[in-house]
């Protein structure tokens, strides 16, 4: 994995509280890179913040749903879109930090809730793991920041539990959407750094 990193972008998708998106928005951004044609270019993984257990990131820490598939209303609806959902629920570690270069959540608590690991991690014995703290808070980005037109404005990615099938279908919807713009984000600030490195 490390040596698969080395040259390949690598790009892990993070979820807090909900184990419908973890795997979901990690199988979306590897539909359209897929679909650009550029998947082979990525390391692409994904991991929770706990799933509502507030000490997950600690030395006796647990996190919800660790292990668990995805929901199999999501799975059902992601695959009428030729999208698979085939990964296990897996907490955020410290060497993510290292391992990936773009660390994206789902929604502000997510962000609070990497943030606040990492914080506790630099302080805690796994300095060694982690880029220093200013350079993990440039990773950290919300999934609907990327988002187009179409979705413009969304403040996070919903949890679709309760929201019946159209649930499960606007939190598809929102992530390609999120994806694609995140996949022409990379994009361009690769282009801008092979430009300034050849200038």
């Amino acid at each position: 994995m490390e040596a698969a990193a080395a040259h390949r972008t690598p790009l892990p998708l993070l979820d807090a509280r909900m184990l419908h998106a973890i795997p979901t928005a990690e199988a979306m951004f590897r539909a359209v890179a897929e679909r650009e044609g550029v998947a082979d270019k990525f390391d692409i993984d994904s991991c929770g913040t706990g799933g509502g257990n507030p000490g997950w990131y600690k030395p006796d820490g647990w996190s919800y749903h660790e292990g668990d598939e995805s929901d199999p209303r999501m799975t059902a609806a992601a695959i009428k879109r030729g999208v698979r959902l085939t990964s296990r629920s897996r907490p955020l570690r410290p060497e993510d930090f290292r391992r990936f270069q773009y660390v994206v959540g789902m929604d502000a608590n997510n962000i609070r809730a990497i943030l606040t690991a990492a914080d506790f991690w630099a302080g805690n014995g796994s300095r060694d793991q982690l880029p220093p703290l200013d350079e993990v808070r440039g990773q950290v980005s919300l999934m609907t920041q990327y988002c187009s037109d179409k979705f413009k404005g969304a403040s996070e990615i919903p949890d679709p539990y309760y929201g019946g099938p159209q649930g499960f279908e606007t939190v598809l919807d929102l992530l390609d959407d999120a994806c694609s713009g995140l996949l022409r984000s990379i994009q361009e600030q690769q282009g801008a750094a092979a430009t300034e490195k050849g200038a």
